[in-house]
């Protein structure tokens, strides 16, 4: 969620007078922008229910927890022997200087590459080379927030959602064609929808995935800008066009709607609904969600032993919901926040909750499966931990990224599937990209993967920060919210894998004045 450091602030919104209380460069970012009678502005991302001061609260419970509960596992990024995936294109992307955390994601095309971040857009070839950049603005006026981009095999276009805060609108869009040069009107459709909500709603975190019939946005809902707990979580749905021909008129405004409060088969909340990124296309899809582990009241906490899976189908041009299937995992917890070499800021690494799903058919268990990943406590502070689940709710296979020096966290993951529109090949290896960080290191930028049924590889180094992030919003500093992670519909289906292309953040440093925030893209060629 957007959040405003300006002389006054919302008071819904992460503010600095809050964060001044927590950090002193906070304090001087207030002051600053106040002598200077600028206006700046700061990303939230997300609100945290029971409001942030319970969200530090937690985290500070958990760095306890993990100092009682030293790790002596092996290191997950250690160099192993076997396959594994290699960098390809690599280059620095996009940010905003006056917004943080970024939210980085992009989506793999046929020619290109999209990248979103904040309120902008890039467009590069799939050497990283940039075709063109501009802002959302071009699609939808307003105060915007988390965006994200996917690319949808069966129509043959990239997708986009992002949130208007100032009137809990979504602005919901689509490429004329498969490869679009401009981020303005001429290459791109694009719709201001209402969902019902209230203006002073929060449809907040909102994660965009899809099926062949519909776009699927995942919410959490707070009631106004002074609630600090989330009330339910809803599936916002719009019918897609269809057909893969490019088109030169926009079609008129779709079909779309809201599907309210879906619960955990404990008859809780399920918190941060994920709609999977479909390769496969197909009209039955999935959702992802997790114990809500925010909530104060019994059985919730600050843990979760759960995930939860919804089945979407289409029933006469509407989406059906499945009942909930409860996926049992083992206990988690709220991570605590991440320390950087050289300052005492740490890097804030959410809540636990899930933040990125892909779905595609897996030829080893010869099923569809969900890829699913989230930041949790463990190791030396906090770890990835990711998840294969065959749809049904069984867990395929499972692990981590961890280790006894570093702290993990931001992770986004995707299978390798190939679906170029008429055929599609592989499926059964993954990629997650990810920050890791320490008190002897700057955020840093890597990747690992699991090739079919051999063990997951070693980490490789994708970009280091070269300083420590200090902008406005420390600490603890608000980092990625979310990373991107997507199959490549253009890989050669004749070779023994696939690809995977990723987006991540990294920091510049940042100031009481700007915010510092960097973003890399990056090409995974899977052996």
């Amino acid at each position: 969620m957007r959040k405003r450091v300006s002389i006054v602030l919302a008071a819904a919104m992460l503010s600095v007078g809050v964060l001044a209380s927590v950090g002193s460069a906070a304090g001087a970012s207030a002051n600053a922008s106040a002598a200077g009678g600028s206006h700046y502005q700061a990303r939230g991302g997300y609100l945290s229910a029971r409001g942030f001061g319970a969200h530090l609260g937690q985290a500070a419970a958990a760095a306890r927890w993990v100092a009682a509960h030293p790790y002596t596992g092996r290191d997950s990024e250690a160099p192993r022997s076997g396959k594994f995936a290699t960098k390809g294109a690599s280059w620095q992307g996009i940010a905003q200087s006056n917004l943080t955390p970024p939210d980085p994601n992009g989506a793999i095309g046929p020619s290109s590459y999209v990248e979103i971040v904040n309120q902008k857009m890039a467009i590069y070839s799939r050497t990283g080379t940039l075709i063109q950049s501009g802002n959302l603005t071009n699609f939808g006026s307003g105060s915007l927030s988390d965006p994200m981009v996917l690319w949808d095999p069966d129509t043959q276009r990239f997708y986009f959602n992002v949130w208007n805060t100032n009137n809990a609108t979504m602005v919901i869009g689509f490429s004329k064609s498969s490869n679009p040069a401009t981020v303005t009107t001429t290459d791109w459709c694009s719709y201001t929808e209402s969902f019902g909500y209230a203006t002073g709603n929060f449809p907040d975190y909102p994660k965009l995935g899809q099926t062949k019939d519909f776009l699927l946005v995942g919410v959490n809902l707070y009631p106004s800008s002074s609630s600090t707990t989330s009330t339910q979580s809803d599936l916002l749905w719009t019918a897609k066009p269809q057909g893969q021909a490019p088109i030169t008129t926009c079609p008129a405004a779709p079909n779309h709607g809201r599907i309210q409060n879906l619960l955990n088969t404990d008859g809780t909340q399920a918190f941060t609904l994920v709609p999977a990124i479909q390769t496969d296309p197909s009209s039955t899809g999935y959702v992802m969600g997790s114990a809500d582990v925010e909530c104060t009241a019994n059985p919730c906490g600050n843990t979760g032993n759960f995930l939860t899976e919804f089945t979407i189908t289409n029933s006469g041009g509407t989406p059906a919901v499945s009942a909930p299937t409860k996926i049992s995992v083992t206990t988690f917890m709220v991570p605590p926040s991440a320390p950087q070499s050289g300052t005492s800021n740490k890097l804030d690494t959410l809540d636990g909750r899930l933040t990125h799903a892909v779905s595609g058919f897996d030829s080893r268990f010869n099923t569809t499966t969900i890829w699913t990943v989230h930041t949790i406590a463990g190791g030396a502070g906090s770890m990835v931990k990711w998840y294969e689940i065959k749809v049904g709710g069984t867990i395929a296979q499972q692990g981590k990224v961890s280790s006894t020096s570093f702290s993990f966290l931001n992770g986004a993951i995707s299978n390798d599937r190939a679906c170029s529109g008429t055929s599609c090949a592989f499926g059964d290896s993954m990629v997650i990209g990810y920050t890791r960080t320490s008190t002897t290191s700057f955020p840093t930028d890597l990747m690992v993967s699991k090739v079919g049924a051999g063990a997951q590889g070693g980490a490789t180094v994708i970009h280091a920060s070269t300083t420590f992030d200090k902008n406005f919003s420390c600490s603890p500093c608000r980092w990625g919210d979310y990373g991107g992670a997507t199959p490549d519909p253009a890989a050669n289906q004749a070779g023994a894998h696939g690809e995977v292309w990723l987006t991540n953040q990294f920091t510049k440093g940042g100031s009481v004045f700007a915010s510092g925030d960097g973003t890399w893209n990056w090409e995974a060629i899977v052996a």
